[in-house]
C-alpha cells in the first residue's frame, strides 16, 4: 500500500465498501488511512471491526 498514492487509497476504500468487500480488507485499508492520517477524508464512513482471521 506505500505505493498507492492518498487520492487511489481513500478511492478503494470508498469502492471497497460500496461492492461489500472482506471487512479484513477494508479493515487494512482503513489501518493505512489512519496511518496517513486521512481520517478527516472519511469521516462518517465504518468504523474499524475486528474480524477473524
Amino acid at each position: 500500500m506505500k505505493n498507492m498514492s492518498d487520492e487511489l487509497l481513500i478511492d478503494t476504500y470508498f469502492k471497497a465498501i460500496e461492492l461489500n468487500l472482506h471487512p479484513y480488507f477494508i479493515n487494512l485499508l482503513k489501518a493505512e488511512i489512519h496511518f496517513r492520517s486521512l481520517v478527516h477524508k472519511i469521516d462518517g464512513s465504518q468504523p474499524l471491526k475486528q474480524t477473524a482471521l
